[in-house]
């Protein structure tokens, strides 16, 4: 056993590892070093709202030959009994996305979202529908395969978009000519 007892030094005495925090800072903060720095996040900002308002504009438009409106597509579908519904919910899905669009993070969920419901449709919906599958099983299907995976990828959810709002969004998709419930 060794003691500490007696010893001098002329600085630090330790028995192990010594940490030693040094902080270096920079010069003062100019007017302009600091418009410098919001200048380039506001490029960054800008690049990234361009990309996410482009993407959402790709859900928002028309973007197939058939040009049917919703009611039409779920009527065709033998759907009608879904029409004031599916119409009420496209437009709250629509009223959604309006209520974000000064938000491009919340802009770039709600793009996800649309994404992902057209892509489970595209690959798995529409696949039975052109297979003959009935009604129920194509209703199940969007449940099983769009809705509910839709809403578990969602996580914590702070929207607070609910499987109806998923719903609207799909027939919102539906009415912009995404997807469609008959053959083609």
């Amino acid at each position: 056993m060794s003691t500490q007892i007696g010893n001098t030094a002329g600085g630090d005495v330790v028995a192990r590892d010594k940490i030693v925090e040094t902080h270096f800072h920079g010069g003062p903060v100019t007017a302009l070093s600091r418009l410098y720095q919001i200048l380039r996040d506001d490029d960054k900002a800008a690049n990234y709202t361009a990309r996410i308002a482009e993407m959402l504009h790709h859900y928002c438009a028309a973007q197939s030959a058939d040009v049917r409106g919703l009611e039409e597509k779920l009527r065709v579908s033998g759907r009608a009994y879904l029409v004031d519904d599916a119409v009420d919910l496209k437009q709250r899905a629509a009223k959604l996305i309006m209520r974000w669009q000064t938000s491009p993070v919340t802009q770039d969920i709600i793009t996800h979202v649309l994404a992902k419901i057209h892509q489970a449709f595209m690959f798995t919906v529409r696949p039975a529908i052109e297979g003959g599958a009935t009604l129920i099983q194509v209703d199940q299907l969007i449940n099983d395969n769009v809705i509910e995976p839709t809403c578990q990828m969602l996580g914590e959810n702070d929207l607070g978009i609910t499987p109806i709002d998923i719903a609207g969004l799909l027939f919102f998709l539906g009415g912009n000519c995404h997807v469609r419930w008959d053959k083609c």
